[in-house]
């Protein structure tokens, strides 16, 4: 069974489920709920001026017949937007729509596979699309690549950051690009560098707190944030002076490589600082890994 296989019961159930929401009973919220779920591509697929649950129907239809993309359900992605936005029964009901349905297919769709990786460079004087794509391929070429789903978001606005948590769910956030002296993180606001208050940010993932398990800064300067978010968060990976611009990205590429083949982040993280050994760089000491009370990192694994 998978999600282009929807009983009928189960059909009526999802229909039902969204069709109670106000954000999809408003005409005017329908094409934006799309974009937030990364289905831009449907907006035109189905009238959106359709009543509620006439709508709902034929839009879950549209999207299951289309079948997969990118090795996923085009559907998926709808039932991963909506998660956040249900409790109780009918979280249960969409969380195994996407989790126990597709672990037999040796792939698990839902958010605790997202790696979320988030990249600012206002000055533009960094080379996060290497890092990127280095990244990218350490997590094609692993033994478990599998249960990794990369999505890359840059330019990294203020306005971006409720948003993408809440529309990919991740388990894992990966932010490159600069830190400021406090160890604020420094993305775009209105055309300008912004340091992203501390307290905020992490009042954010306190929130939102559920599925992100590790966060990675790969920032100068990030240990304060790195030691308040290991407060929400299970695992973090920060800074404690500026670092190099090649050792941010070669302890990156050895991270993921680790995490992707299935070593706890421990190892993970031993084996992206014995690479900036192997490179001669001289930042190894910089980089820390926090973990929160109770938490051994020995023990978080992702595959």
């Amino acid at each position: 069974m998978s999600l282009e296989q929807l009983t009928m019961e189960e059909f009526r159930r999802l229909v039902q489920i969204v069709s109670a929401m106000p954000a999809w009973q408003r005409i005017d919220n329908r094409q934006f709920n799309l974009i937030m779920a990364g289905l831009e591509h449907f907006i035109k697929c189905v009238n959106l001026d359709l009543d509620t649950q006439v709508y709902v129907g034929s839009l879950i239809r549209a999207l299951r017949d289309y079948g997969s993309d990118d090795g996923q359900p085009v559907l998926a992605k709808l039932v991963r937007y909506l998660v956040p936005m249900t409790s109780g029964e009918d979280r249960q009901f969409l969380e195994t729509l996407l989790g126990e349905r597709h672990r037999q297919q040796g792939r698990i769709l839902s958010g605790d596979n997202v790696l979320l990786f988030l990249s600012a460079n206002p000055g533009h004087d960094l080379h996060l699309d290497r890092e990127m794509r280095l990244v990218e391929e350490a997590i094609r070429s692993a033994r478990c690549r599998g249960h990794f789903r990369l999505e890359k978001q840059v330019d990294l606005q203020l306005n971006d950051l409720q948003s993408h948590l809440l529309r990919f769910n991740p388990s894992i956030v990966h932010f490159s690009g600069h830190g400021d002296a406090q160890g604020s993180i420094v993305v775009m606001n209105d055309r300008r560098s912004y340091s992203v208050p501390i307290d905020a940010l992490c009042d954010l993932f306190r929130i939102l707190k559920g599925s992100v398990r590790l966060v990675v800064l790969n920032s100068c300067f990030s240990q304060p944030l790195a030691e308040r978010l290991a407060e929400v968060v299970e695992c973090v990976i920060g800074t404690s002076a500026a670092i190099g611009d090649e050792s941010a990205i070669e302890f990156a590429k050895a991270f993921y490589r680790g995490l992707a083949n299935g070593e706890s982040v421990h190892i993970a993280f031993a084996l992206g600082v014995n690479q900036l050994d192997l490179k001669h760089y001289a930042d190894r000491d910089k980089l820390h890994l926090f973990t929160r009370s109770g938490v051994d990192a020995k023990q978080i694994v992702f595959c």
